[in-house]
């Protein structure tokens, strides 16, 4: 990576000699491709950073199935691990003991908690229920009246960064 940086660097170096030493490239976008093609070693450059993009790209799409995968494999883990729990408390109740001492852990039957079951929502006096509010900016609709010519106080159009496209 390094490496690429340091051509990189060098190269933007050399098109600037380029353009200094023929002014009439500043002007002339097709001219100026041409010379760079044949004057310096850009588009090897520009391919094996394309090489790296692509690359990258891929890397990533199998590290996201990968950790696809993996969640998937820890969601079975956890169903496992809950049905093994389920099977542990039932064996204990059934033999009336409320714990039991093994070389890899201590089993416990707990107390269950307590928790609140709502038998009637009607029936709830106004100061049990709560009001969620959420308040937001639509950036779409904004972006739609400014597109369509409005003004919209507090919000205009801003052109973001130049990016690259590798397809």
């Amino acid at each position: 990576m390094s490496n690429l940086l340091l051509e990189v660097h060098l190269l933007e170096r050399e098109f600037q000699d380029l353009v200094a030493a023929y002014p009439e490239l500043a002007e002339d976008e097709q001219l100026r491709a041409d010379t760079i093609e044949g004057e310096t070693n850009a588009e090897i450059i520009l391919s094996r950073i394309a090489a790296q993009i692509l690359d990258a790209k891929a890397l990533s799409a199998a590290q996201q199935s990968r950790i696809d995968d993996l969640k998937a494999r820890q969601a079975g883990s956890e169903r496992r691990g809950e049905a093994m729990r389920k099977l542990a408390l039932r064996l204990l109740q059934a033999a009336d003991l409320p714990r039991v001492r093994l070389p890899e852990a201590t089993l416990t039957v707990a107390k269950g908690r307590d928790s609140v079951e709502i038998t009637d929502e009607a029936g709830l006096p106004a100061w049990a229920w709560k009001t969620d509010v959420t308040k937001s900016v639509s950036k779409s609709a904004i972006k739609e009246a400014l597109d369509g010519g409005l003004s919209v106080p507090g919000a205009r159009i801003k052109t973001g960064e130049p990016t690259l496209q590798v397809r």
